[in-house]
């Protein structure tokens, strides 16, 4: 208990919810009417179980330079924190007309192409009958940005499924992707460029 008050202290949730006074009488007493207690448990509790999924988790580098920028300093209201940017699409094969005479498109093929005020991607969406394949390039329009070495992530409802870095040229390629549809990011240190919606199915 804290001293001068009738709630358990923090030490003593702490040791409640590690299973180190689940056998004293008095606390379970005290936790059965006190509703205070009880949510400040519960918060322990989750938090405990919040650790542990936790460690099975890598976080995007771009969250963690937020996390190193606003923990350097000790006001992080001035710091800048990295955020997402969504390119637009400038151009998509699929959108061209369709030759005099056709009446649908079927070609196993796509280009596209997309920007932001500092870089240019361009993809090409290969479709094969089972699997598909995305080859990019990263261009950039300024001369600070490094196009060598960058992560690029393929995400489908949030979740990260395959990494690829760019090569000297700003290139990469995604092999061998089941047909859905995918969100292309990719990870700088101050930003988050991500696409529209990449559909892999004909």
């Amino acid at each position: 208990m804290e001293k001068g008050s009738e709630h358990i202290d923090l030490a003593g949730l702490y040791n409640f919810a590690g299973d180190r006074l689940r056998h004293d009488a008095k606390t379970q007493s005290h936790l059965e009417t006190c509703e205070r207690c009880r949510e400040d448990l519960n918060w322990y509790e989750w938090f405990g179980q919040f650790a542990v999924t936790e460690k099975q988790y890598e976080p995007p580098a771009w969250v963690l330079t937020n996390a190193k920028n606003v923990f350097r300093l000790r006001k992080p209201g001035i710091v800048k924190v990295a955020k997402e940017i969504i390119a637009r699409l400038v151009y998509d094969s699929f959108s061209e007309p369709l030759p005099a005479g056709v009446r649908r498109r079927d070609v196993s093929s796509r280009q596209t192409l997309y920007a932001t005020d500092s870089m240019h991607l361009d993809l090409k969406i290969e479709l094969g009958d089972e699997k598909g394949q995305i080859i990019g390039q990263v261009i950039a329009d300024k001369g600070e940005l490094e196009i060598c070495g960058l992560r690029i992530e393929l995400t489908q409802r949030g979740r990260v499924t395959n990494e690829s870095n760019t090569n000297a040229l700003g290139e990469f390629v995604f092999d061998d992707l089941p047909k859905g549809n995918y969100e292309l990011q990719i990870v700088l240190d101050d930003r988050m460029v991500k696409t529209p919606t990449v559909p892999l199915s004909k």
